[in-house]
């Protein structure tokens, strides 16, 4: 087992925990402002959601039927150990997930698809979840934002921990390698992450 970094304690800690669930509640009002405004039913899911957190705020909008929270692993979310959680946690791999192809109204992620591979197909595969006319988002560390600072420590577990840093134009590049249409944009948790909301277009 790898030995653990300052970063890796400093995401234990009840103070980071608690800027973590104020930057997801953020996120929620970002998305009742954007996709959730008179509509219902809506089927929505956090990808490669850690804790799912979000994903339990969620479940609990008047707008949203299904919040769905999808990882590999149970560990964060168990770690976590949130009280009464309200989304429905599913074990799955984002490159083959076990749903079908245009089910979801918003597909979404924060603070992941920076330490993948390959993230243009982390998008394509979120995007191919999203139905016609429906929306994608991505939350990524902006490249001039506070946490920028850590790729400047010449050390390759912290900036293997931070993964990829983004742009505004970085991240509109990714989000159009996808098909996607940018609809809004936002900077969250003191300008440390930066995020977009596509929208996949509708089929002819």
């Amino acid at each position: 087992m790898a030995e653990l970094t300052w970063l890796d304690r400093l995401e234990a800690t009840r103070l980071y925990q608690r800027l973590r669930y104020a930057m997801n509640r953020g996120l929620v009002a970002f998305f009742r402002r954007n996709v959730f405004a008179a509509r219902s039913g809506l089927r929505v899911a956090e990808m490669a959601c850690g804790s799912g957190y979000g994903a339990h705020l969620l479940a609990q909008e008047e707008s949203v039927a299904l919040s769905l929270a999808a990882d590999l692993n149970l560990e964060d979310y168990s770690q976590a150990n949130i009280q009464a959680y309200q989304a429905s946690f599913v074990l799955l791999d984002l490159f083959r997930p076990a749903l079908a192809s245009g089910s979801l109204d918003l597909v979404w992620n924060s603070s992941s698809i920076e330490e993948l591979d390959n993230p243009q197909q982390a998008v394509a595969a979120m995007t191919r979840l999203a139905r016609p006319g429906g929306w994608v988002f991505v939350g990524v560390p902006n490249k001039y934002g506070p946490a920028a600072w850590l790729r400047l420590i010449p050390n390759r577990r912290t900036r293997a921990w931070l993964g990829r840093v983004y742009s505004r134009p970085d991240l509109r590049k990714l989000l159009a390698s996808a098909g996607l249409e940018i609809q809004a944009e936002m900077s969250y948790l003191g300008g440390v992450f930066i995020g977009m909301l596509g929208r996949k277009p509708d089929t002819i």
